[in-house]
């Protein structure tokens, strides 16, 4: 299998043809700052006691919005995220979840330097 890009282009590009640079700095303004509330509302959801339900609804949320910015790393461990939460496979779970954090901080690094060269 062979590991995603962190972002694609493509995704950006189509964005931009969508809506031009307007559209695409506020998709990337809203992934910048929802994909943290996000990752903590998994890790939340995976703690001892905590609501497995919620992990499961975030990582659905964060695959989405992921996929739509191109971050395509992230995109395909929530997906993997969401699967095993459904499952209730707790172990797994908390593995992606590592994953997805690591994932996360090299797309967060990638789109702030898309969104800075945005005119």
């Amino acid at each position: 299998m062979t590991t995603p890009p962190v972002v694609d282009s493509a995704a950006l590009d189509r964005l931009t043809e969508w809506g031009g640079d307007k559209l695409l700095r506020q998709m990337l303004r809203l992934f910048l700052e929802n994909a943290k509330e996000r990752l903590e509302q998994v890790r939340q959801g995976l703690a001892p006691g905590g609501d497995l339900d919620e992990a499961h609804r975030s990582a659905h949320a964060l695959k989405s919005s992921a996929a739509n910015l191109g971050a395509m790393q992230v995109s395909a461990l929530s997906a993997e995220l969401e699967a095993t939460t459904g499952a209730g496979d707790l172990e797994r779970s908390r593995e992606l979840a590592d994953a997805l954090v690591e994932a996360h901080v090299a797309a967060d690094a990638a789109l702030t330097r898309v969104l800075e060269s945005l005119p």
